[in-house]
């Protein structure tokens, strides 16, 4: 890491990483018990010895079922800690794993945090230059990875990029297929052998966990996170909701990638603190997923509105035996009337949240408040705080769109080696600037409008994408769609849909949409200026409309 000389009022992170989270404030939320004081691994030791038989884990792909009990889990996670330390790491080392999401997965990453090193995910998707993006970034020690995936080489893609990543030392690979290896290549099961020993509990405070933002407007930038930012986010995910709504005990469908930040804190680590049961798929199919999920009687999913509404076009809808009890959307638009037709189709409660890597979900909706509550993304978790502010940073009455900003115990530290991308992230009094446009009513109800940088101005005005975008999705022969600012000479911008559409049913055109669009309530200068039908949305592994490969045509 860079030796960067903090300022003396500022917490101490390892290598000298830049800050501006102070000691007061650290201190604070220590003394209010947001900051709980206690590692991740003290989880998954915790679950193990209240509930050892239990299963932790259900691995389902194509080679069959795998299962860990928890006290199965505990004794695997400390192996997998031995064979890093006989790897090199220590303290502070960062390990990356680019593996599908296999059992191993969460195996390595509770030993990574055992043995006090620092957790890169990369989701088992990414290509090259993604890749080796996030691993030069984070100066990764030690990479895991399968040997192949699917069509892609994953051995062959790390011995491109290992000569331009001097930090990378050894390469682990996870499962065998007979091929030769070569210096600083390994397989995880050549390592079996190696004594198994206890570490000292790691340090609360230190950056556990890089983060790496998904990248779709430019190279991915690493979110330092601490144990205690990640388990108050996970805390109080559960008690805004109601643990009980989970399912008792829950049984959580983990779909996506445990390499994005999603399947690593909502698919891993808030089962553990639930010591619940993960059920971690290899791939995403929305009819085998609906056969392992009443297999499993999974109760629990989080994950982008893609999976959601990937769910409602099977089966699984108006299943009065469907298992699901609670489904949490988070990570991209939610379409204003998914959430409550979902609720009823599926039986379960389904609950519009707002989070983003920089501080894990701090905005989530809850039954305990009423129904209408889901049209909006919930309210704010006790102990942190949002607010809207117009261009001058002047806070903005309720039900105005304005910048989303948030404050709070589960925003990261930082991010690694980019003070300059720090600085410009958080506004005085900690105040972190989301790139979220969003209102907050007169009962702290927050609604996202779209990211600042999505945001259409056409001729002067700003477009209110989200609510367009909710509107378009409604159409009955549009199964996806995305609202896109397309350039003009002169109005700056217009408004461009991009649809996929059901099936057999007819491509909606500019004047049919129109029509329909305005039959909704949708004021005239809001209406798209071009359709255009497609496949399929580009998506980024965690569900997310990948905007900018919608507007390259353009």
């Amino acid at each position: 890491m860079t030796d960067v000389q903090a300022p003396a009022a500022s917490i101490e992170i390892d290598g000298g990483q830049y800050s501006p989270i102070d000691r007061a404030t650290a201190e604070r939320w220590r003394a209010e018990g947001w900051w709980e004081q206690r590692s991740i691994r003290s989880l998954l030791t915790e679950a193990a010895r209240r509930h050892p038989q239990r299963l932790a884990l259900v691995g389902r792909r194509e080679a069959g079922r795998v299962t860990r009990t928890y006290a199965e889990l505990d004794e695997r996670a400390t192996r997998a800690a031995s064979i890093l330390d006989s790897l090199g790491v220590g303290t502070g080392d960062a390990v990356a794993v680019m593996l599908p999401n296999w059992v191993e997965y969460a195996e390595i990453v509770f030993g990574i945090n055992e043995v006090g090193g620092v957790y890169v995910g990369i989701p088992v998707a990414h290509g090259e230059q993604q890749a080796a993006a996030v691993l030069r970034r984070s100066r990764a020690k030690v990479l895991v990875v399968p040997r192949r995936w699917r069509r892609d080489d994953h051995l062959e893609l790390t011995r491109r990029m290992r000569a331009d990543l001097p930090d990378l030392e050894h390469v682990v690979v996870v499962d065998e297929d007979g091929g030769a290896l070569r210096a600083g290549e390994s397989l995880w099961s050549d390592h079996a052998d190696v004594t198994p020993r206890r570490f000292p509990d790691p340090d609360p405070d230190r950056v556990c966990y890089l983060g790496f933002t998904s990248g779709t407007t430019g190279e991915p930038k690493g979110a330092m996170h601490s144990h205690n930012t990640l388990i108050y986010s996970a805390r109080q995910q559960a008690r805004h909701v109601g643990p009980r709504v989970y399912g008792d005990p829950l049984v959580q469908l983990v779909a996506s990638p445990v390499g994005h930040h999603t399947g690593f804190v909502w698919g891993l680590l808030f089962t553990v603190l639930q010591a619940g049961t993960g059920v971690h798929v290899d791939r995403w199919d929305p009819a085998w997923g609906v056969d392992v999920i009443r297999e499993e009687g999974v109760t629990t999913f989080f994950g982008a509105p893609t999976f959601l509404q990937d769910m409602m076009r099977t089966d699984l809808a108006d299943d009065a035996d469907n298992p699901l009890s609670c489904l949490v959307i988070a990570g991209a638009p939610v379409p204003r009337s998914l959430p409550a037709r979902a609720s009823t189709a599926l039986g379960a409660y389904v609950a519009p949240a707002w989070g983003m890597t920089e501080c894990s979900i701090i905005v989530s909706c809850t039954p305990a408040e009423p129904d209408d509550v889901q049209r909006t993304d919930g309210s704010v978790f006790a102990g942190s705080a949002a607010k809207v502010v117009g261009p001058d940073g002047t806070e903005l009455p309720a039900g105005v769109v304005g910048d989303l900003l948030v404050h709070g115990p589960a925003v990261t530290y930082g991010y690694v080696d980019r003070r300059d991308a720090t600085e410009a992230a958080f506004r005085p009094g900690l105040w972190f600037d989301t790139g979220d446009r969003a209102s907050i009513d007169e009962r702290g109800w927050v609604s996202l409008a779209g990211r600042t940088k999505d945001i259409i101005i056409r001729g002067g005005e700003n477009v209110p994408v989200t609510d367009v975008e909710s509107l378009v999705f409604d159409h009955p022969d549009v199964l996806n769609a995305a609202v896109v600012g397309l350039p003009d000479e002169r109005l700056g911008e217009r408004i461009g849909a991009v649809l996929v559409v059901r099936p057999g049913r007819p491509e909606p055109t500019v004047e049919t949409l129109a029509d329909f669009l305005l039959g909704q309530g949708l004021s005239k200068h809001y209406l798209p200026e071009r359709v255009t039908c497609v496949p399929e949305l580009p998506m980024t592994p965690s569900g997310k409309i990948q905007k900018f490969k919608l507007r390259e045509p353009w």
